[in-house]
């Protein structure tokens, strides 16, 4: 039976002034496998909700294929297509990171402003990606949809303990 890869669970992590930070145990392997056994990982700001979606490096290509087609089929209609509009929002806050074999990286410091990420992050799976919070950003938002992220973060939060 093939091994199923997803992103599933829920953990913690710090990142440092730097920007440095360790990709959790939990998302290591999905994220390799589906970047082609690379350690690389992508992530991207997510406006609406105030977060970055990670995924390896296949979806990246998949959602760069989805848009080259969407041109294709504007022109084959007549329709302007432009990149700057269709996919600007989605890639201009967009990196590629590899990753130690523990994880470390370091995030690109615009997209930690973007997030609000200040010390914990807390990271969320999402089945074919993941969401990366900043914890304490997260828990001051005020969206029902978000009230199993806010629930996870704070318990992961309680289990650090004194080491906040």
């Amino acid at each position: 039976m093939a091994e199923i890869s997803a992103f599933l669970g829920s953990a913690l992590t710090t990142i440092d002034p730097k920007g440095r930070m360790a990709i959790p145990a939990i998302f290591r392997n999905p994220i390799i496998t589906s970047s082609s056994g690379e350690s690389s990982v992508v992530f991207s700001y997510n406006a609406q909700a105030q977060c970055l979606q990670g995924y390896g490096t296949e979806r990246l290509s998949a959602l760069l294929a989805q848009m080259r087609r969407r041109e294709e089929l504007a022109n084959e209609s007549g329709e302007e297509f432009r990149t700057e509009i269709v996919g600007g929002p989605r890639f201009n806050a967009t990196a590629t990171i590899s990753f130690d074999g523990s994880g470390r990286l370091i995030l690109p410091k615009m997209l930690v402003a973007m997030a609000k990420i200040e010390k914990h992050v807390f990271f969320s799976g999402n089945g074919t990606d993941f969401s990366v919070w900043g914890v304490e950003h997260l828990l001051t938002l005020d969206d029902p949809r978000l009230a199993s992220h806010q629930f996870n973060a704070r318990f992961l939060m309680e289990e650090l303990g004194g080491k906040r």
